[in-house]
């Protein structure tokens, strides 16, 4: 009976732990995170009420006609403007069970794309946001959560998104590393003249 019992919860906990595996789209591979690197989990954020792994897909405009490949997973600065399909897994799973909504709002505050309060079973939220201009935007999950006792304007996930405003290395940035070379070089050269000279021993006085 004892063996049993073991038996039994070992694959009570195997069971356990594949059903969150399920429940996680990161252990998919590597994608990337909210810091522009790839590692395990990908772009995930949270508040202090839930967290969920954001994912967006852009089409670049210039990959060929016949490329089938699924673009890149990216995270919350995405790189163009133009239809996005946007992605968010509800790692939660007693959220799965309670009614959640989605808005994508601009800076300014006015939503240009919305999901309304349902129960989303199979844990993914998805819906295609038609971002005209670059800018700075939000994508907010809206929990309708009975077990917190707390409105879900007040609980809810903002999701800060960039959009078209990635920047690249200036020729500044550039200028001040080979600033920071010269001085480095220019100290080792003082350095390799008057140290020898410091560390030379003084000659002898001679008596008159």
């Amino acid at each position: 009976m004892i063996r049993i019992s073991r038996l039994s919860a070992a694959l009570l906990l195997f069971a356990t732990g594949l059903q969150l595996a399920m429940a996680s789209v990161p252990l998919g591979g590597n994608r990337k995170g909210a810091n522009g690197s790839y590692d395990l989990y990908g772009c995930m954020l949270t508040n202090d009420y839930y967290v969920v792994n954001f994912a967006a897909y852009q089409i670049d405009p210039n990959r060929a006609k016949d490329d089938k490949s699924v673009p890149q997973a990216e995270c919350v600065d995405l790189p163009r403007v133009g239809k996005t399909q946007i992605a968010i897994d509800l790692l939660d799973l007693d959220v799965r069970k309670k009614p959640v909504a989605l808005k994508i709002l601009r800076e300014d505050g006015q939503s240009i794309a919305e999901l309304p309060m349902a129960v989303v079973k199979q844990g993914v939220l998805t819906t295609t946001v038609d971002f005209k201009t670059p800018g700075k935007y939000q994508a907010v999950l809206f929990v309708e959560d009975n077990d917190l006792h707390t409105p879900p304007e007040i609980s809810a996930l903002h999701m800060p998104l960039t959009v078209g405003l990635l920047v690249e290395p200036t020729a500044t940035s550039g200028n001040s590393l080979w600033i920071v070379v010269g001085l480095l070089g220019g100290l080792i050269a003082l350095a390799a003249y008057f140290v020898p000279r410091w560390l030379k021993p003084n000659p002898a006085h001679t008596p008159r």
